[in-house]
């Protein structure tokens, strides 16, 4: 049985008078992936940000690969984060100035990984998504930026991958490209993948589509 790498229970917050989530639920296992949808402002963002610990809702709990996030604090739970979570963000986010190579490798020294082998697996993984040597990032194309953004993503082999509308910026090839290379990710790394999006031909390549609709998390199309 695959084991779970992310375990959301009874998740509640609010923003002012607004309920984003009450007695949410949620649970991803290694090797699948659930892809999340909604409305703009329904929280889906805010819910990633529960999951890394950015946020701390006053109800619920969010374990992940094993460890509540809410027991964390400062650089314990920065050092669970870098080790145990990769994310991918609409932009990718990554340092203009810096190669691709020097992106991806910046997260695995931060994570304590010697020089050596995060600058090995760095120029591994950017092989194995297809992204050419660069002197900076800014010399990539969208879809190249994106490809070293899951790269950096994966470089500490994280237990689950979260990724914030990661094709919004893209246009409809390169969309298909990137949403291929993602959601291959599961099966490859015995990671769960967790998407959030707003493309409806995105989110059915994931095992499971879910709603976020009156604060709850629901199977897509039950209302």
């Amino acid at each position: 049985m695959a084991k779970s790498v992310l375990t959301v229970k009874k998740l509640d917050y609010q923003v002012a008078d607004r309920t984003l989530f009450k007695s949410l639920e949620l649970d991803l296992a290694s090797g699948s992936s659930v892809a999340i949808t909604g409305p703009s402002g329904s929280g889906k963002s805010t819910l990633l940000s529960c999951i890394m610990g950015l946020i701390r809702p006053p109800g619920g709990t969010v374990h992940v690969d094993g460890t509540d996030i809410a027991g964390l604090r400062g650089a314990a739970l920065a050092r669970h984060r870098s080790a145990h979570i990769g994310m991918v963000f609409q932009f990718g986010e990554l340092l203009p100035e810096l190669s691709p190579r020097d992106n991806v490798a910046l997260a695995a020294l931060l994570a304590g990984m010697d020089r050596r082998t995060a600058y090995t697996k760095a120029k591994e993984l950017l092989s194995e998504l297809g992204v050419p040597d660069a002197v900076s990032s800014e010399e990539l194309s969208g879809g190249e930026r994106q490809r070293t953004a899951v790269a950096r993503a994966l470089v500490n082999a994280p237990a689950l991958l979260l990724a914030d509308e990661p094709t919004g910026a893209l246009d409809a090839g390169t969309r298909e490209r990137v949403a291929d290379i993602l959601f291959a990710m599961p099966g490859r790394y015995a990671c769960g993948l967790l998407v959030v999006t707003h493309d409806p031909e995105v989110a059915a390549r994931a095992d499971r589509v879910l709603t976020l609709a009156d604060a709850a998390l629901v199977p897509a199309g039950s209302r």
